[in-house]
């Protein structure tokens, strides 16, 4: 990011300069996009090189505001980085001097050198400049996105086959965009990435190599600004964490675009590109987006990563380095929890063999809290560590080497774990048994717990919030869960403020329908969703462990509910007027009304490959004939995904503490008791609606 020269004293207008800094970077970087700019002004400039303070003129363009028209012009210096970038708006006039770095792209140091207007017209208007130049298309892509919208009604309509299989290169105006999200995070008092970029984000995945471009020449700029690398180290986890949600749905080029990024890190790390530290966070962000990363990258990258010492010490000496290592964290961390945050962290470089090896010398260790970490280990996702946890453990179940606390930890993962791993599991807690060793009690949890949950979104996923704020401190947690997946994430503070935390909430509600739910439900979601990771030979994350002895969850259990018959009880539990043939057609009739009003559904719909590949064959224009056909081909096969995910809507309703909410469950019952059971789907409003969104999805995007 641009540095001012003199730093302006006044809060109001340190901000517009920034604003203007950030104004003129995009503007230069979008005249340089193509290398042979830079040739060619470098010649124009020495054919005609000006004098004193003079200066030659490079571009001229026009942006049409609400206000009028302003012009936008960039000028060279005499000198060949030197230049000058003048706004002139209806509402102010404004000048910005600097030196550009090529390389870089930034223009530091920089300077306002006029200023004209009033300051909140300027703010405003700056503003809308940016807003300007990063957001429209240029002519050529509004063509093709006016192109792909146009409906032909002739023989001659592209059939949807006919669209990219997968996004295109990033431009000129992308990397723009990449480069202004940066510098807002840089610039917020709370770095965050506002709701806006975080969309254009996930409708973006190609931009995945220029963020990791843009944070490689951030990390080893010659003046690094902080607040500007944790800006696209933000950046970099989301955009990993979108396209690995392509990569769940099916998609080749989301494989071959994460796999990429992995090879980049291979060869930046052999390389010796960017700083260890950093290049250890890139590899951190592939865990935090949980990117699956095969034993043989993740070996790849461990022999990139580590670096003989100064001694010239080889390769093989990694093991000696990672017990150094754990001998210097014992000293740092104050849970056993801490232990596995940070070992997570380097999760993608160490290989599967290195974190059995872990698990042993964790067990091994003279340090009590390395000692309590061993258990989390059992909820690694591989099932060789597992079982090396397990055989840790047994190893040194006795009273003086295992603790009351790890034998509790590790008897509530027994049901957490597929049942293959179990068996080893089971003998290290017999032997610890009959040892002697006592079984830890389970910590109480706040009495003055709140339960909020979102609604299902139309990837499966659901958030569940907890939260206790009697205090003026309190905790503040999160799970979220995947319909057919499991638990996928946890977070938790413990050190919230009690107005942050009804802040917080208060934003969770207008982000997306969330409402306060009774503790049972969240009971029966978790176990929920414990069971269908045992059915998938997975584990959670080892931060739900910490959250159950928060929270009081010493009976989760793998309970994954049966469909059917829950549907078949909730049904069975309506009114018999309900339960009618009219009855049904007027819940059907009545909840297709709300739910289409609602944002929450408008998200349903089925994406992904092999919904293309069902209507390659059919025109764009014949959207009756791709919705009937979603409706009896594509969706019948995803039926009992469905039936789950408006039985557990079903649930969420019903346990709201709104009694409006509550008594909209039925009609969520009366939908999932007609996908669990034999019901035509043509039958169910709702699932044609969700034929019809598929089909809107399907002709907005190709990939």
């Amino acid at each position: 990011m641009a540095k001012p020269t003199t730093p302006a004293t006044d809060p109001i207008r340190a901000e517009i300069d920034e604003s203007l800094f950030l104004l003129a970077e995009m503007l230069l970087s979008d005249f340089f996009f193509d290398e042979d700019k830079e040739q060619e002004y470098k010649l124009k400039l020495s054919k005609n090189r000006p004098t004193g303070s003079g200066s030659v003129l490079l571009d001229e363009s026009t942006i049409d505001t609400d206000e009028g028209e302003a012009t936008l012009r960039i000028e060279a210096l005499r000198n060949w980085t030197q230049f000058r970038v003048v706004i002139q708006h209806p509402d102010f006039d404004a000048t910005v001097e600097g030196t550009w770095s090529f390389e870089n792209e930034t223009l530091e140091p920089a300077k306002v050198t006029a200023l004209k207007g009033d300051l909140e017209d300027v703010e405003i208007g700056v503003e809308m400049l940016i807003q300007e130049i990063e957001g429209p298309l240029d002519d050529e892509e509004f063509a093709g996105f006016m192109e792909s919208l146009e409906e032909d009604d002739d023989d001659e309509s592209p059939l949807i086959g006919d669209d990219p299989t997968e996004p295109p290169d990033a431009t000129s105006i992308d990397r723009n965009r990449v480069k202004a999200i940066a510098k807002r995070i840089a610039r917020a008092r709370e770095p965050d990435i506002n709701d806006e970029d975080r969309s254009w984000l996930e409708q973006t995945p190609q931009v995945l190599p220029v963020i990791t471009d843009q944070l490689v020449a951030a990390v080893g700029a010659p003046k690094r600004d902080e607040k500007l690398v944790l800006g696209y180290q933000m950046m970099l986890a989301l955009a990993l964490e979108f396209v690995r949600y392509r990569q769940d749905r099916g998609w080749e080029w989301a494989d071959e675009m994460l796999g990429a990024y992995q090879q980049r890190l291979i060869a930046l790390g052999k390389d010796s590109a960017v700083p260890q530290n950093d290049w250890f966070m890139m590899c951190g962000a592939l865990t935090e987006a949980r990117v699956p990363v095969s034993d043989i990258v993740a070996t790849a990258l461990a022999d990139s990563g580590f670096k003989p010492d100064a001694d010239g010490a080889p390769p093989e000496m990694m093991m000696r380095t990672l017990r150094g290592f754990m001998d210097e964290l014992a000293h740092m961390v104050t849970s056993p929890f801490d232990v596995i945050s940070a070992l997570q962290n380097a999760g993608a470089v160490l290989p599967t063999a290195l974190r059995g090896f872990m698990a042993t010398e964790l067990a091994l260790s003279p340090h009590a809290v390395l000692r309590d970490a061993v258990p989390y280990m059992l909820l690694d996702d591989d099932s060789e560590v597992r079982s090396d946890a397990a055989r840790a453990l047994e190893q040194t179940a006795h009273p003086d080497t295992l603790s009351p606390d790890t034998l509790r930890r590790a008897i509530a993962l027994r049901n957490w774990l597929p049942p293959g791993d179990r068996a080893a599991l089971d003998a290290a807690l017999r032997k610890a048994r009959v040892a002697g060793t006592e079984t830890g009690a389970w910590p109480a949890a706040a009495t003055d717990l709140e339960f909020y949950a979102s609604t299902i979104d139309g990837s499966g996923a659901q958030n569940v919030f907890a939260a206790s704020r009697s205090g003026k401190k309190g905790l503040f947690a999160g799970i979220l869960v995947r319909f057919g997946v499991g638990v996928i994430d946890t977070w938790i503070d413990l050190e919230v403020s009690r107005g942050k935390i009804t802040k917080l909430l208060k934003e969770a509600q207008m982000e997306a329908a969330c409402t306060r739910v009774d503790r049972s439900f969240v009971d029966t979601l978790v176990q929920h969703a414990l069971g269908t990771s045992v059915a998938r030979g997975a584990v959670p994350p080892a931060a739900l462990l910490e959250l159950a002895e928060l929270l009081g969850g010493s009976e989760w259990k793998d309970r994954r509910l049966d469909i059917a018959d829950e549907a078949s009880s909730m049904f069975e539990a309506l009114d018999p007027a309900d339960r009618s043939a009219a009855g049904i057609a007027a819940g059907y009739a009545r909840g297709l009304e709300w739910m289409t009003q609602g944002d929450a559904f408008s998200s349903y719909f089925e994406d992904g490959p092999e919904v293309k590949k069902a209507l390659a064959g059919l025109p764009r224009s014949d959207k009756l004939g791709m919705t009937g056909l979603v409706l009896t081909q594509v969706l019948p096969s995803k039926r009992a995904d469905w039936a789950e995910r408006f039985l557990m809507m079903a649930k969420w309703y019903a346990a709201a503490t709104d009694t409006k909410l509550r008594a909209k469950s039925r009609d969520l019952v009366l939908v999932a008791h007609g996908l669990a059971g034999d019901s035509p789907m043509e039958g169910i409003p709702i699932m044609a609606v969700i034929a019809m969104q598929t089909v809107q999805a399907t002709l907005a995007g190709g990939w």
